[in-house]
């Protein structure tokens, strides 16, 4: 359910809640138990409190979650790194990305990144693309390279918005 779902009542004040309805997708009735579920999505987080019969839904996001790194991880969607390591270090894609999902690396040092790929995924930048699979990476060349990947296949294609550097492609 989205911030502007509206409701229906029992009429006359007294009565139940008979469905939620948000932006899309039709009247939720309640289950069995009289209970419906609004649960958040992305970055949204739904808060129940019984007590005072209240929903609270607060929206994060707009922006990334930078995270500092040093040693090889495997990347979240929605998330930006930024290598600190004294060698290069190993950024794996994440596994399961919905269309839209972002990620984005920063080399902080001469180490730098390369962007490693699980099983049937590909990066597209420009006019080239990576090697499909596990073979495939985008590396970084120089302290200050960059890059911005947007999914635009979900789980495994992934495309450059933006690149700073020379970035190898193989």
């Amino acid at each position: 359910m989205s911030q502007s779902g509206s409701y229906s009542s029992g009429g006359g004040g007294g009565g139940g809640i008979l469905t939620l309805t948000g932006n899309a997708g039709g009247a939720v009735p309640p289950s069995g138990g009289g209970n419906i579920n609004v649960l958040g999505v992305g970055g949204t987080e739904v808060t129940g409190d019984p007590g005072t019969n209240t929903l609270s839904i607060e929206t994060t996001g707009g922006g990334l979650e930078w995270f500092v790194v040093a040693i090889n991880v495997g990347m979240g969607v929605n998330n930006g790194y930024i290598s600190n390591a004294g060698g290069q270090i190993q950024l794996l894609l994440p596994a399961v990305a919905p269309v839209g999902s972002v990620v984005r690396v920063a080399a902080n040092t001469a180490g730098g990144w390369q962007i490693t790929q699980n099983a049937g995924q590909s990066i597209r930048f420009g006019n080239m693309i990576t090697t499909v699979g596990a073979g495939g990476s985008l590396t970084s060349t120089a302290i200050g390279d960059a890059v911005e990947l947007v999914c635009a296949v979900a789980n495994t294609g992934w495309i450059a918005l933006s690149g700073v550097g020379n970035i190898n492609v193989t």
